[in-house]
């Protein structure tokens, strides 16, 4: 039996954090906090999900409610179990969750520099909309805001902070 076939999605739990911070140290430059994990967990406006593998986590995501869209915050799968669907199967539970709660669009932020991630959420249709300049501040990196679903019928009042459009053009 493959990974991911063995791999269950859940509501991420206060038992699993230890092991979620564990993978957020290992995969991120500058990690989260527990408490802000606690409050995550807590909060009513969140989704919190974890991917299982033989009864451990392997993977997470988290994400924002605001009205009717999902602000994708965080994402991780242990190296060493990446390639075998399990990001796919986080991010896909993730979406149908916030489709379940009314949400019309997706939007997420990514390293400049993380092709990897790029492609993986391309493949997942999201679309760049541009680049939020020196966005992350442990290394000043830029990143690029991608977004997924029906941004036209977006009855939200809330509106996406400046952003630079990407350069398109060949500056050779």
């Amino acid at each position: 039996m493959s990974t991911h076939e063995s791999a269950k999605v859940r509501k991420m739990r206060m038992p699993d954090l230890e092991q979620v911070l564990n993978i957020e140290r290992e995969v991120f430059f500058s990690s989260w906090s527990r408490a802000f994990f606690q409050d995550e967990i807590d909060s009513v406006s969140s989704i919190q999900l974890v991917v299982e593998v033989h009864g451990d986590i392997a993977g997470y995501i988290c994400a924002k409610i605001f009205s009717d869209e999902v602000h994708i915050t965080n994402i991780a799968v242990v190296p060493g179990m990446r390639r075998q669907k399990l990001g796919s199967m986080l991010l896909s539970r993730c979406i149908d969750k916030g489709l379940e709660l009314g949400a019309k669009w997706f939007i997420l932020e990514v390293r400049e520099s993380n092709t990897v991630a790029k492609e993986f959420y391309r493949r997942f249709g999201f679309r760049e909309l541009g680049i939020r300049i020196g966005y992350y501040e442990d290394t000043g990196e830029s990143a690029v805001l991608m977004a997924w679903g029906r941004t036209d019928e977006c009855k939200s009042d809330r509106t996406i902070p400046v952003f630079e459009e990407p350069n398109t053009k060949d500056c050779s």
